[in-house]
């Protein structure tokens, strides 16, 4: 799933690396988060090491009751977006010479200073979903994530192009996607849902 909100994502600003907390309206959603998660047997439970993402997690281990410890991924963390990152798209637009219009349409051919390459990204992904599923029993597993990262999974579970993932698919806050790993590629039985914050 997403992190729940935090202030930036609030005010529409691009976070990346950059470590903020949930805001009030954020630890309401990850509450709903774990409440969902309250009638359901965590196996293990995944979370990047951002607060955004561990404050969610703890709320999903509150509402379960469980005595799970989360395991910190730092490869699940979202991509780095260099000097663009505490910024609005307006902010990016007027100081790149509307490079964040560009982006949007086609994200792999943009190159934001200091940012992270695309290619490195998508690589430390993959690392970290193939050690998930390497540890992967019978039940249910949580990720708890960047909106960014579940794109990059998406992309090669679908076998699609991540510009048109990320141009296409809206994963909101405390968004949940489930995919289901068992013999042969795995299956997406639902992205983005939010039934539990209504």
């Amino acid at each position: 799933m997403r992190h729940a909100e935090t202030t930036w994502n609030r005010e529409n600003r691009l976070q990346g690396h950059s470590d903020l907390p949930l805001s009030p309206v954020g630890e309401e959603q990850a509450r709903r988060v774990g409440a969902f998660f309250a009638s359901r047997h965590l196996r293990q439970l995944v979370t990047s090491g951002l607060r955004r993402t561990r404050q969610t997690a703890e709320a999903i281990l509150a509402g379960n009751g469980h005595r799970l410890i989360p395991a910190v991924d730092h490869e699940l963390r979202e991509i780095h977006l260099g000097v663009w990152e505490g910024l609005t798209p307006q902010e990016i637009d007027a100081q790149f010479a509307g490079a964040y219009q560009r982006w949007k349409e086609q994200p792999s051919t943009v190159t934001i200073p200091q940012a992270e390459p695309l290619e490195a990204f998508q690589q430390r992904v993959r690392r970290a979903m193939a050690r998930v599923v390497s540890q992967l029993k019978e039940g249910d597993h949580a990720v708890v994530t960047h909106g960014g990262v579940i794109a990059m999974i998406l992309a090669d579970v679908l076998g699609a192009d991540y510009d048109a993932i990320l141009r296409r698919l809206r994963l909101d806050n405390a968004g949940i996607t489930a995919l289901e790993f068992g013999q042969g590629r795995p299956h997406v039985l639902w992205v983005n849902s939010t039934v539990h914050l209504d």
